[in-house]
């Protein structure tokens, strides 16, 4: 029996050997070997140890680490960031500020997964100075509630907090937001939401590094109702001698307005003190304080960056003249006798002429005017009477423009 295992050893060997590189072969090619690039976070260590000394650090670098992994293809699919753990231990903390970044596989074995380049990373620090500060927490909402309610009270638990991080960074902040997104809501509400820090600029400053005695604030937002009222604002203005009025408006003339259904209920229209002015020769303007004003009604603006003012402008412009003449047998004579005759003295053609603002006497209409003398109750004789002009036009006739006429009987 041992004779006939040993029969042809070196063969059986060879076949062997040949077997297992086939099969290497056949895996190979179904199931190969690939590559994947990920981005892991990194989790810091030991960094009670910089803490100590009343120092604190920043990460200028380092925060995350790409890494290239190689594994073969059934497993390489599957593969997240989540699947690897990148420390960064502080304790080994070199002088320069760099921090060597260790990656390892944590659900495959290194027989499984190879990790290619990456695993050295350095992360960079620097040291500083810990500091603290007290902050006040303002709310910010951002987004439109739903239409017919307006943003009511916003308030933040707690309102203060304290900061504690870098000295740099802390001396940069300038203000503290818990900022939330009322986008659609319709009824009062509560968010929970992180401190968001800006600088003197406006401009975000992250807070990776920093710590907060508070890492979570409720924010409570309460809504209004609204509604559109009317704006009424009566204006009395003249102009001085020579001058008409081109245009006067106010604006806005209706105002959206939110409070509780009590007060609106109370609220049908807003009046504002009339304003006067006389012999104006020149454009006018003003504007009235709305927002105050709606305050005072125990309400408050719906959109108080564009309704904040009531503003009024008034036009005024020079009048122009226009010359013209009226030939007599086209004037109106109201309150003629029909036992009378009525003839002009002198020339039958009438001048006259007619004052008005530039653009009124550019578009006038000769269609339109309609001249009149009054002859109630004259008796035959010589008269020198008024014209007087019937138009819808904005223009008036010059005074004492006459016609001077002969009634006699029949």
């Amino acid at each position: 029996m041992k004779e006939k295992l040993t029969n042809n050893l070196g063969l059986k060997l060879i076949s062997l050997c040949l077997a297992v590189i086939f099969w290497l072969v056949v895996v190979t090619m179904e199931d190969p070997e690939q590559t994947k690039t990920l981005e892991i976070p990194v989790t810091r260590i030991n960094e009670e140890m910089i803490r100590e000394n009343d120092k604190t650090y920043e990460v200028i670098e380092g925060n995350t680490v790409t890494v290239t992994v190689r594994a073969r293809q059934s497993i390489l699919k599957d593969l997240t960031a989540k699947d690897f753990e990148a420390v960064a231990d502080l304790a080994n903390l070199s002088f320069t500020g760099a921090v060597p970044i260790e990656v390892t596989p944590i659900r495959y074995t290194t027989s499984q997964v190879t990790i290619v380049k990456g695993a050295n990373t350095m992360m960079r620090v620097s040291i500083e100075d810990l500091a603290s500060v007290d902050k006040v927490v303002s709310a910010k909402a951002e987004g439109t509630v739903i239409t017919g309610k307006a943003l009511g009270t916003i308030n933040v638990e707690p309102n203060m907090i304290r900061i504690e991080g870098a000295k740099t960074t802390i001396d940069r902040i300038s203000s503290v937001y818990a900022v939330v997104n009322v986008s659609g809501i319709s009824e009062d509400c509560s968010f929970v939401v992180e401190p968001v820090l800006y600088d003197s600029n406006g401009s975000r400053i992250d807070s990776t590094d920093l710590t907060f005695s508070e890492e979570a604030l409720k924010v409570n937002v309460s809504l209004l109702d609204t509604k559109v009222v009317p704006i009424r604002w009566n204006v009395d203005v003249t102009t001085g001698e020579g001058y008409g009025i081109v245009s006067q408006d106010y604006s806005p003339s209706e105002v959206a307005i939110a409070g509780t259904g009590e007060v609106l209920d109370e609220i049908e229209e807003i009046v504002l003190e009339d304003y006067i002015a006389e012999n104006l020769t020149e454009n006018a303007e003003t504007e009235v304080d709305l927002e105050q004003i709606v305050k005072n009604l125990g309400a408050s603006l719906v959109k108080p960056d564009s309704d904040k003012k009531v503003k009024l402008a008034i036009k005024v412009g020079q009048y122009m003249s226009s010359n013209g003449v009226i030939d007599f047998g086209n004037i109106i004579l109201d309150g003629k006798f029909s036992d009378y005759t009525y003839t002009v003295i002198g020339d039958s053609s009438i001048g006259y002429v007619i004052n008005g603002l530039d653009e009124d006497i550019k578009s006038l209409d000769p269609v339109d005017l309609k001249f009149h003398v009054n002859v109630t109750g004259l008796e035959p004789g010589n008269y020198t009477l008024d014209l007087t002009l019937e138009t819808s036009q904005k223009v008036t006739l010059s005074p004492e423009t006459t016609v001077k006429i002969r009634i006699d009987k029949k």
